[in-house]
């Protein structure tokens, strides 16, 4: 997690050259001309070499496998040069920004990165997937909430640039307070809005709750009060002016929740955590998070938590 008073210090732009992309490059430059961070822009081209070795023998993929090391090479020349053109027509010769080319899946290539380089935010353009599309082929940015330990923002087209909503959402775990000071970060550099929102999921009512319910009390009224209370030390936990904190507490499915107020205040960012309080169980039925990056149109940064290990290993230790 970066310090928030100083914010992030080391950002990884995944580019593949699309407009989504070039957006989230330009967020990028925001962020750093902010806290000062170095910026590492970086395009995933397919390991042929990988490929060939997968191949059927047949005299076609013999000629295929001989000229492969010449196209490998070919590739990584255009990449090369297209990032280098793409940071001259940037115009940021003030910031610290560099270009890398990957090898082989962007998902696993980008965590990898991630891990060797201890980049502590990556920037990821998307439009979006239908449903159906998810389900079948996934996408770069659903695997990076996944299985990246750095913070993952998504930038979506319709709200790039410094944000003029910010929206963090709270289970009351470490986590989501991890996600609320990024989001805070990033509201008080771009001069924002800052809401915060908890869901009550009828669901996970604490059993110590329901045994104390005061005579002449209902249920609701007890777990509204409980988590009134919560809500108050959480703010407090996040050392920032209470009245800089617009509050929203309300019942329902989490994501759900969470998509319909982002629509209704028009937020530009979401801030949430990844497999907080509901663990393992939030891992098998798909986590709050990844539910929200198909239903919500606002850029969301997510937020790991602090003993997450990435299931992917890097090529090479860190030094």
């Amino acid at each position: 997690m970066p310090n928030t008073n100083e914010g992030y210090k080391r950002i990884l732009v995944a580019m593949d050259f699309s407009p989504d992309a070039k957006l989230a490059l330009q967020q990028a430059v925001w962020l750093a001309k902010e806290s000062g961070a170095s910026i590492i822009v970086a395009h995933t081209v397919p390991d042929l070499r990988r490929i060939a070795n997968f191949a059927p023998v047949t005299p076609e993929v013999d000629v295929w496998q001989g000229q492969s090391n010449e196209l490998q090479r070919e590739m990584r020349e255009s990449s090369g040069n297209t990032l280098r053109q793409l940071i001259v027509d940037l115009n940021v010769a003030e910031l610290n920004v560099t270009v890398e080319t990957l090898l082989g899946e962007p998902f696993i290539e980008i965590t990898r990165a991630v891990l060797q380089q201890r980049y502590d935010l990556v920037l990821v353009g998307t439009r979006g997937l239908a449903a159906w599309e998810q389900f079948l082929v996934g996408s770069t940015a659903k695997r990076l909430i996944r299985k990246c330990p750095s913070s993952v923002w998504i930038v979506k087209s319709q709200h790039a640039g410094p944000p003029k909503s910010v929206l963090a959402a709270t289970d009351f775990s470490e986590v989501s307070r991890r996600a609320a000071l990024e989001g805070l970060w990033v509201a008080n550099h771009a001069s924002a809005e800052f809401h915060l929102l908890h869901v009550v999921d009828s669901m996970d009512v604490p059993e110590d709750v329901i045994s104390r319910i005061p005579k002449g009390s209902s249920l609701r009224n007890e777990i509204n009060a409980e988590a009134q209370h919560r809500f108050d030390e959480f703010v407090d936990s996040l050392n920032t002016e209470p009245t800089r904190v617009h509050r929203h507490l309300s019942w329902g499915t989490p994501w759900k929740e969470i998509g319909r107020l982002a629509q209704h205040l028009k937020v530009d960012l979401l801030a949430m955590g990844t497999v907080g309080r509901t663990g393992l169980q939030g891992i098998l039925l798909g986590n709050t998070a990844e539910k929200v990056l198909g239903a919500c149109g606002c850029g969301i940064l997510t937020v790991k938590p602090a003993d997450f290990v990435s299931p992917l290993e890097p090529l090479f230790a860190a030094a």
